[in-house]
Parts: structure tokens; sequence; C-alpha cells
């Protein structure tokens, strides 16, 4: 919405122009304010007439006499009052100020005057949704006798009230609870007025009347507004954050510095290995800093380890362009230390053109920003918390838990319904699910729906994923209210348990194909099942502004597979127009993007790519070479030969083959080396970018519906699936054992349609040949041939490529041969 009320003066300051707030504002002179209908009348019982007096006023050209007649009508009495709307869509901004001042002149008193109150109404609506509430300043004897001209001035604060106190002369109450006006959160938002309005109230129901003169309406004392960008639990609702030169944020639970505060956890990156890297947020409504910058600093508090270099504070306006920013250096000993600057101290960004840069309008702060320039190093770690101007003051009180949580059944999917927390703005909710009820979102098995939900939703939709095939699911479901500040209530109710089907999605196998070789013939990938990015069957996605027209524009089929030693990973890519070298940049071209998490994904998703342990990759694939995005210097990870092919494929598209060790991949991010786990659940997605010859990427073909190609540096968007096709893991303690002889069990399902699994134990470490045979002996699969451990493992075999029929099975380790029998019936 717009603010009507403009509070601005630009001046000029050491040589750089900034925007200030003037010490007093003229809201409404009253020189014309009868004849151009800028007040209506509102009224019960009364009779209202107002005129321009260009005879009698106190400043300008003329004031405005307003003869309010108030009839009997209720038992308490009645009003009558002079309002100024805002248009539809727009506010009246009062905010940045300390008090308000009006001349009054009282040409007529009441007859009772012991029974008329004059009063100053703001009514409040941040957002159509939320409920109107009437704020009052009451003076009981400004209207009581005829006077001359004086200047009534009303502190421009709330009064703390629970509903129960009445309107007085010491700023602003929220109207009593007995009135029944209704009430949201409780809380005066200065730059939300809807309306203002200057009343006369009688108390009983003795009708009266008074003839009263105003001019000269003014706001002054400007008061500095604070503006928070961390403050120390969560970003505030304003905020949207970003990151650029391959860094990466997240908010670290528990990282501040003192029991149960977070910090943001920034890794820098190292675009162009130039040390240009950094993060920042855009600020929606806008922060209006106009008196802070003269009076206020920004501060926050850093943790920097050893070798971080020069930082820069940055603030930009959404008006004019400016840009305005501290550099210093912080300490890096791994210790908290609080810095601060002046506002009116921030200067041009060393090195820029500040003849192209512009004045900075310090009432429209859009974004903050924090990086490095030219000092950044990959992989260094810089913590923030507690960053923000001036003094503000912080809701540290956690909500009420959210009511009435319910859940019903779609098709694949469950529709979760709850009622926001009354008496809360700008609050956020997260959804969990879990197979036993809920009670700790953070306990094991507890997994999330979807986070961060705004207000006013009060649903999420939980698409319901199984393994390979259909299977049923039963869940809880239960939910979190975080509020503006970030406090978070406790568990609410659980819902009901709810039975519905999950989808069979296809899964990352544990069978390699066998036989690799890149170069463009798919077929041994045929026993394989591929993840399908179709827009005709709604297995792919369009992302919203680009262009897939049909699935013979682009569509796609990928396959993954994975064994103790390589990941592989193979496209057969439909495109009527093939363009894949025109730009040098990759994704602008026909070229397929694959995302994935090498961890065993469960909890709350990564917002930003990780390194270490629980690494996320995003690999492009273009014509020449693969590149991992996100990570400095790995442009060109493998190029065109025995590990890649990248061609055009007969008719219309192309295909991808790729593989890579485990321990040359996690080598490029420094991350750990990944062995694969039957039962991981792998977070993935897909972007094929579609180029169709204009040079320019047209369309982007996406896996996960939430991808919106910004998949690139939100983990949060992806999907997910598993490795082979077990829900979990099964205990290592008890899968993989000390045994005292070998053994090769029957494999389950047996008949199995397309997949079994194959169960043995071996008594000694050495070499595993574990083959699969028709029944005329021929070699159909070998699903193992390298040494293992001594103990029990399993190993799924996925027949679809095979005909329905009689298959032998046969493990040999040293001395040990064992043949075991299975059926295949499709």
């Amino acid at each position: 919405m717009k603010n009507l009320l403009s509070t601005l003066l630009v001046i000029l300051v050491a040589g750089s122009f900034v925007v200030k707030a003037q010490d007093e504002v003229v809201y409404d002179n009253f020189d014309s304010s009868a004849v151009n209908n800028v007040y209506d009348k509102i009224s019960e019982g009364s009779e209202m007439i107002y005129t321009d007096n260009h005879s009698d006023f106190v400043e300008g050209t003329g004031s405005f006499t307003a003869k309010l007649v108030i009839g009997s009508f209720h038992s308490w009495g009645s009003y009558a009052e002079i309002q100024k709307a805002a248009p539809d869509g727009e506010y009246l901004d009062y905010s940045g100020y300390d008090s308000l001042s009006i001349w009054i002149k009282v040409y007529q008193a009441p007859a009772q005057p012991a029974n008329m109150v004059f009063r100053i109404q703001l009514r409040e609506q941040p957002a159509s949704t939320n409920t109107v509430e009437q704020y009052i300043y009451e003076n009981a004897v400004t209207i009581d006798e005829t006077s001359d001209w004086f200047n009534l001035k009303v502190p421009m604060q709330q009064v703390e009230s629970d509903g129960s106190v009445n309107p007085n002369d010491q700023g602003f109450v929220i109207a009593p609870s007995s009135w029944g006006l209704g009430k949201d959160d409780g809380v005066l938002d200065y730059t939300s007025i809807i309306s203002f309005g200057l009343v006369a109230v009688t108390l009983t129901t003795a009708a009266d009347s008074v003839e009263v003169g105003f001019d000269n309406l003014t706001l002054f004392s400007p008061q500095a507004l604070p503006a928070v960008f961390f403050n120390g639990i969560a970003f505030p609702a304003a905020l949207s954050t970003w990151t650029w030169g391959q860094s990466t944020i997240e908010v670290e639970a528990g990282a501040g510095p003192v029991e149960n505060s977070n910090a943001i956890k920034w890794v820098q990156g190292d675009e162009w290995a130039n040390g240009w890297t950094g993060w920042g947020a855009s600020i929606s409504p806008v922060y209006n800093l106009a008196v802070a910058w003269e009076k206020d600093t920004a501060q926050f508090k850093i943790k920097a380890e050893s070798g971080v270099g020069e930082l820069r504070f940055q603030l930009e306006d959404g008006t004019a362009g400016g840009k305005r920013g501290w550099n210093f250096t912080p300490t890096d000993d791994g210790e908290w230390h609080t810095y601060k600057v002046a506002l009116k101290d921030l200067i041009y960004p060393p090195g820029e053109d500040q003849a192209k840069i512009g004045p900075i309008d310090s009432s429209s702060i859009s974004v903050v920003g924090l990086m490095a320039e030219a000092s950044a190093v990959a992989g260094k770690v810089v913590y923030i918390t507690d960053w923000w101007t001036g003094n503000p003051t912080f809701d540290v009180i956690p909500p009420n838990a959210p009511q009435n949580v319910s859940a019903f059944t779609g098709e694949y999917k469950n529709i979760i319904l709850w009622e926001d927390v009354s008496g809360e703005t700008g609050e956020k909710y997260d959804v969990y699910y879990s197979k036993n009820p809920i009670t700790d979102v953070t306990a094991d098995g507890v997994e999330i729906v979807d986070q961060d939900i705004a207000e006013n939703n009060q649903s999420a939709t939980h698409l319901l994923l199984a393994p390979a095939t259909d299977q049923d699911v039963t869940y809880y479901y239960a939910v979190i209210c975080k509020d503006a500040s970030g406090n978070s209530s406790v568990v609410s109710a659980n819902s009901s348990a709810i039975t519905n089907t999950a989808k069979g999605v296809p899964t990352i196998s544990l069978i390699p194909p066998s036989s690799f070789a890149a170069d463009g013939d798919l077929s041994e990938w045929e026993s394989i099942t591929p993840f399908r990015m179709f827009i005709s069957d709604g297995t792919g996605h369009e992302v919203t502004n680009t262009t897939i027209s049909s699935d013979a524009d682009c569509s796609a089929l990928s396959w993954v597979a994975v064994d103790e030693t390589y990941l592989y990973v193979a496209f057969d890519v439909t495109d009527d127009v093939f363009v894949p070298d025109a730009q040098s940049t990759s994704y602008l071209n026909d070229a397929p993007d694959i995302y994935l998490g090498l961890y065993n994904w469960h909890g709350v998703s990564h917002v930003s790519l990780k390194r270490g342990a629980s690494p996320d990759y995003h690999l492009r694939f273009a014509y020449n070479r693969v590149i991992i995005d996100n990570i400095s210097g790995a442009d060109s990870i493998v190029g065109i030969g025995d590990d890649y092919y990248y061609g055009e494929a007969f008719g219309s598209g192309y295909r991808v083959e790729f593989r890579i060790k485990w321990t040359d991949l996690a080598a490029w991010g420094t991350d750990s080396v990944f062995t694969p786990v039957e039962g991981y659940r792998i977070p993935i997605d897909y972007s094929i970018n579609d180029a169709d010859a204009t040079n320019e990427r047209e369309g982007i073909l996406t896996y996960s519906a939430n991808n919106e190609d910004l998949s690139y540096g939100d983990v949060s968007r992806w999907t997910y699936t598993w490795i082979g096709n077990l829900w979990d893991p099964v205990d290592v303690e008890n899968e993989i054992q000390t045994v005292d002889k070998y053994s090769l069990y029957q494999n389950y399902p047996n008949p199995f349609n397309p997949s079994t699994q194959i169960k043995f134990s071996v008594e000694k470490a050495g070499i595993v040949k574990l083959k699969v045979y028709d029944v005329l002996g021929r070699e159909v699969a070998t699903l193992i041939n390298n040494e293992l451990a001594a103990g029990e493992h399993k190993i799924d075999f996925n027949g679809a490529g095979l005909a329905s029929g009689i298959y032998f099975y046969r493990l040999e380790s040293g001395s040990f041969i064992q043949t075991n029998k299975m059926m295949l019936l499709k």
C-alpha cells in the first residue's frame, strides 16, 4: 500500500545527498478542507455543519469550523465526528514522530460541559485480513468553555491496556473490550492508519452541541525508528534473503552468543576465484531511516574464524538506487565482537562511480547486505547476530499453539488445516508429520511437511511419496506457530491418525548399469526405472514465465544409480530444436541439471547448499564438460571421454551419460565421501534447460513442482527419493554382524515383479561375486563383483528388462558357491 504522508526533506550533507526528516510536518493546514471535502461526517443522532473560515485562523489562509449538534441516541450518549479516511488500498502514515499538535478555538461551548469530551481517534488495519482496531486519545476539558486559539499537544504513544483501560490524555488507548469494536494484535501500527477523526462525544442521553475551530495540524519532534535486520532469533518477515558469489547462508539454532539465541551462518564463496562474494536481503515494505540517519548507529555482532578478511556492510534504497556502506575487518579469533557505525558516516562504495550511484533515499531502504570485496576465502565461516539500528524492543513471549489441527485425504496427498493463532500478526507456521503422535518436533521419526507458511493460509498439502511402489501410510500431523519476532509455540494438539496411499516414485538404483560406457547408447540402463519429466502427464513442471509448449518441445528421462565406487547418471532428452553451445554459460543452452543431497535426509530441510558431512550437489551438464555449481573452481570436473558423453540423439534431442567416483566428487567440495546405503532418503531435483535456437533459454522443465528456477540456491525446494526400495536403512548392528558361515538366502519377495531383494552372509572378508543367470545358463546381470567385509549383506535386483520366467542367482566367495532359484512374474 502507499503512504499518503510525506515527511521528508532532501538536504546536502558531507558532500552527498541524504534524506532527512523535518522537525515538524504540517499534516493539514485546514485552509480549504471543507470546500474540498477532505473530511467525512460520521455521527449518530447528530447534525453536523462545517465551513472554511478565512477570517479567523492561526496560519495560512484559513481554518476549519465545525458545528456539531448531538442528539439523544444511546443510554451512554452519542457522538459527532469529522473523519479523514485513506483511499482504498492506501494508508495515513503517522510514524516517525513523538507528538501531534493541533490548534483549537471553541466558539460555542456545550450546555453541559461535564457531559462532553473531545477525542482524537485513529483506526488501524495493516492488511485487509486484519481486524480494524480503534485507538483513542481523550481530553475531558478541551472544549468545555469558549476560548481563543490554543495549541493542544498529544503524545503519539500507545497506552498499555488489557482491554479494561478507558481512553485518557496520556496517549492512544485501544478501545475497551466492553465497547465491542474488535481487536487484532493490540499493537498500534502508525504506518497503517486507515482513518483519523476529531470527535465530540456526549456521555449521557441529553442532547447538546458545540462549535469548534481547527487549524494547523502537525506532527513534530521526530523520533528515530529502529530497523531490525536480525533479532537474534530470526529474520523479520519484511526481509527476503539471497546470496551471490557462491556464498551460502542459514539461520543456525543455538549458535548465538547467549543461551537459546540463533545466528546467521555465512559460508563464503569465491566467485571467479577473485574473492568477491556476499549475501543480502530485500526489504518489503521498505525501512524508513530518514530520522535515524542523523541520530542512530547500525550495530551487529560477528564471530569470524581465522583468515576472514575485510567485509562491507551496505544499505541500498529502492528509489534513487543509492548505496552507502562501511568497510571493516572483523577480529578473526572465533569469538563474538560487537561492531557499530553511525548511519551518517556510511560512504559510497569504494571504487564505484559516485555519479552513477547517486543519492540515497534514507526513507526507503530496500536492501541490506554483507559482502567481501576481493577478500573472500571460499569455505570461511562468519556468524552474524543482533543486527539492528537504534534500540528496538523485542517480543520474547512465545505465541499460543495453533488450534483445531485436522487432516483429510486427497489423491496421493493429505490436506492439513488449522486455525491461526489469534492476537498475532506476521506470524508463520511449520507443519510436521510422523507415524507416531508428535510431542517433540526434533524427535526421531518426525518430518516436516512445509515451513514458514504465512498467516491467513491455514492449510498445507503433504504430497505422499513411497519408494518404487504405491503403499499405504498412516500419519499424525501437528503445527507450530512462530511469531514475527521468531518465538515458537509449543507443539499443537495432533490431528487424528490418517491413512492414505503414497505414490511410488522412481528410486536410485543400487545396481549400476551393466558394462557402463559413456557412449550415448542407453541400452545398459533398461533394467533401471527412470525419473520421468513430461508436461503431458504431470511428472514434469514448467517454471513460471518460461515456456515448454509440449513433450516434443522438451521432455526427459533420467536414470540414477550408485555402487560403492561410483555415482552414475544418464539422460534421454527429447528436444525439437537442439542448441548445445550457442552460449558460454551452460544453462543458457540445451543442457540438463541434477540436484542431489548425499545424506539420509530427515527433519528440517537444508535451505542453502551445504558442504561437509551432509553435502548438496548441483551438477550442470554442458556439451563439453560437467560443472559443480556453488563450488569454487569446479567448472570442469569431467570432460568428454570415458566417463562423460553428451551428444545429439537420433531423431530429436540429446543424450547424456556420466559417472564419477565418490572420492573425486567429495574432493571438489572437501566433503565427506558418500557411502550409499539402501533406505537412505535422498533430496533430488532436476532442471532441463531448453534454448530453442534463440540464443536464450526459453523453457525450464523441472522435477519438483516447487523448483521455480530457485533450486540452485534453496534445497528446501527439491523433492526426494530413496536409494533402493526400502523406507529406511536397516540398523547396521542388526544387518552387518559377525557370522561363522557363508549363506545365500531365498530372495524376497518371490515371485517378484520387477524388483526383489537378495540377502547373503560371508564368513571372511574377500572378493564376492553375485550373478544372475537365465534357464539356459546365460549371465543376465552381475550384482556384485568386489571385496566385501565379513557379515550379512543385501542387494536389490530389478528384472524390469527381463521376460517372465525362472532365473538363478549364484554367490561365490573363496571356495564357497551356492545357487538359488527365483521367479520373475509379470
